[in-house]
């Protein structure tokens, strides 16, 4: 989506399981040295989805410094940072029309649940990598 798309409630979710449906997803997390990050990248691409790795610390191997970066449209961002650096990550999804996020343990916040709730954005908390089973659907 671009800059000024509007989210609606049919493209937001709040499950989980529907969450992981979604085909284009954005990994944000350092993924240069947190392997977990490579894990859930690699979780999701193993289940047919786009995946764009995104590095707000900006080191590689991640394509992109921001989601402003990422061409095309993102469907769900999977959200491996600190909450603080995790707000900054919600105020992008807001002003690109990102509507889901999927945040992992240690990732999320109090402040990170009521603005995406402000800003119409799905939140789930869980990790892909228990929710979402090894090997392909």
């Amino acid at each position: 989506m671009s800059a000024g798309t509007w989210v609606t409630a049919s493209m937001a979710t709040s499950d989980g399981s529907t969450m992981l449906k979604k085909k284009v997803w954005a990994v944000v997390g350092n993924h240069g040295k947190n392997p977990v990050v490579g894990q859930l990248t690699e979780r999701l691409r193993s289940h047919g989805k786009e995946v764009h790795r995104v590095n707000p610390y900006g080191k590689p191997p991640a394509e992109y410094k921001s989601l402003e970066d990422v061409p095309g449209s993102v469907e769900c961002v999977d959200l491996v940072v600190n909450p603080r650096m995790g707000m900054d990550v919600v105020e992008q999804m807001g002003e690109l029309g990102i509507p889901n996020l999927f945040v992992q343990p240690g990732a999320g916040s109090e402040e990170i649940r009521n603005r995406c709730q402000a800003l119409g954005i799905a939140l789930h908390e869980g990790c892909v990598l228990v929710e979402l089973p090894a090997g392909r659907l």
